[in-house]
C-alpha cells in the first residue's frame, strides 16, 4: 500500500489534492468575476456616463476632422476651435435665450397640472371616461393633478442631475477627442494579441456607426425644433419656444421621445381650450410624420437607424436598468450592441459574412475590412 502511493521516480505522493486544487483555483476566478461584476453594477452611472463621453467625443472628433480638412489646420488648433465654438454657441444660446426659456418652462410647470386637471374633468364627465375612472380605485382629480404636480418637479430635477452630468461627461470628451489614439492603444492593450485585429476593426466599425447617427440625430433635433416651434407659435399656444425647445431635445431618443414631447404642449393646449390641444395634436402628428419620411431618410444612413419596435423595447429595457441615462442612451446603446453581436458574434464567431440588405452594421463592416488572423 505504501509501495502504491510512491511514485516510480521517487518523487511525492501521486497528489489527489491536484482536483481539489483545481476547484479550488476555479472558484476563486468565479467569485473575482462575480466580485467585479457586482462592482461594476455598482458604478453603472459612472460606465454610461463615461459612454456619453465617448459618443461627445466622436461629434468633436467629426467636427475636428471637417475644419482641419477645409482649412488645413493642425488637429490640435482645429479641436481647439471646434470646442471654443460649441462653448461659445452654448453661451450666447443661454445668454440670448435663457431668460426666455426659463420663463416659459416656469409656464408649462405651472399651466401643465391644470392641462391635466380639465382632461380629468373632461373624462369624468363623459360616461365612458367615468366608466375607466370607476375601474381604478382612489382616482380623483386632485389626486391625479398631486400626482402630475410631482412627477413635473421630479423632472425638472432630473434635469439639473443631467446638466451637471453633461458638464462632466463634456470635459471627459475633450480630453478623450484630445487623444484618441492613446485611449485606444490602452484598450487594445487589455486584449490577447490574437483578437486585437477583431477587437481594432470592431472599434472602426462602431465610431463610425456612432458618428453617423450622432450627426443625423442633431440635424433631425434640429428640424424638429424649429418646425415645432414655429407649429407652436403659429397656433397661439403659449411658451411655444420652450416647448419647441423640449421637442427637439426630446427627439433625442427616438420615437418615444416625440411622445413624451406633445404630452406638456397638449396640456398646455388644454388650458386654452379643447379645440387648441386638437390642433397641437395635428400639428405634432404633421411633423413627425415628415420627420419620419422625409427628413429622416435623407440625413440618417440605414445602416445607422434600426426598427421601431427595437427602439421602443431597448428604451423601456435601458430605463429600467439605468434609469434616466438609460433613456437618453438607449439609441447609441442599442446601435453599440447591435454592433457587437453582429461583428463579435454573428461575423467572427459564427463565420456568417455580412448581409446585403442587413440594416444595422453590414454597410460600415464592408468599409473596414480587415484580414482577421486565424
Amino acid at each position: 500500500m505504501l509501495a502504491s502511493m510512491i511514485q516510480p521516480n521517487g518523487g511525492p505522493p501521486a497528489s489527489r489534492g491536484t482536483p481539489f486544487g483545481t476547484f479550488t483555483g476555479r472558484l476563486l476566478i468565479i467569485l473575482v468575476i462575480v466580485t467585479l461584476a457586482a462592482v461594476l453594477w455598482q458604478l453603472i452611472d459612472i460606465l454610461v456616463l463615461l459612454f456619453g463621453a465617448v459618443l461627445l467625443a466622436i461629434g468633436l472628433c467629426a467636427g475636428e476632422r471637417l475644419v482641419s480638412r477645409h482649412t488645413g489646420m493642425r488637429r490640435s488648433f482645429a479641436l481647439t476651435g471646434v470646442c471654443f465654438i460649441c462653448v461659445t454657441v452654448f453661451c450666447a444660446a443661454l445668454w440670448v435665450f435663457g431668460s426666455t426659456v426659463a420663463a416659459q418652462m416656469d409656464n408649462v410647470v405651472q399651466t401643465a397640472p391644470a392641462g391635466f386637471k380639465v382632461f380629468m374633468a373632461w373624462l369624468a364627465g363623459n360616461p365612458y371616461g367615468r366608466q375607466l375612472l370607476e375601474q381604478v380605485r382612489g382616482m380623483n382629480v386632485l389626486g391625479v393633478t398631486g400626482w402630475a404636480t410631482s412627477m413635473v418637479t421630479t423632472t425638472a430635477g432630473l434635469v439639473t442631475r443631467a446638466l451637471a452630468y453633461a458638464i462632466v461627461a463634456l470635459f471627459v470628451a475633450i480630453y478623450l477627442a484630445a487623444q484618441p489614439d492613446r485611449y485606444r492603444h490602452l484598450c487594445l492593450r487589455l486584449v490577447p494579441p490574437r483578437h486585437r485585429s477583431t477587437s481594432e476593426h470592431f472599434f472602426a466599425v462602431t465610431a463610425l456607426m456612432l458618428q453617423r447617427w450622432l450627426v443625423g440625430q442633431l440635424v433631425v433635433m434640429v428640424t424638429i425644433g424649429v418646425l415645432t416651434g414655429v407649429g407652436l407659435w403659429l397656433l397661439g399656444i403659449e411658451a411655444a419656444f420652450a416647448l419647441g425647445l423640449m421637442g427637439g431635445l426630446l427627439c433625442f431618443i427616438p420615437y418615444v421621445g416625440a411622445i413624451l414631447a406633445a404630452i406638456p404642449a397638449t396640456l398646455v393646449a388644454l388650458t386654452q381650450g379643447p379645440e387648441y390641444a386638437a390642433y397641437v395634436i395635428a400639428m405634432y402628428g404633421g411633423v413627425h410624420f415628415i420627420e419620419g419620411n422625409f427628413i429622416t431618410p435623407l440625413v440618417q444612413a440605414e445602416a445607422s437607424s434600426f426598427p421601431p419596435v427595437l427602439a421602443i423595447l431597448s428604451t423601456v429595457a435601458f430605463s429600467v436598468l439605468l434609469g434616466p441615462l438609460g433613456v437618453l442612451l438607449a439609441a447609441p446603446l442599442t446601435l453599440f450592441f447591435m454592433a457587437a453581436v453582429e461583428l463579435l458574434y454573428v461575423q467572427r464567431g459564427l463565420g456568417e459574412g455580412p448581409e446585403a440588405d442587413a440594416s444595422a452594421v453590414s454597410a460600415f463592416s464592408g468599409e473596414h475590412r480587415v484580414v482577421h488572423p486565424k
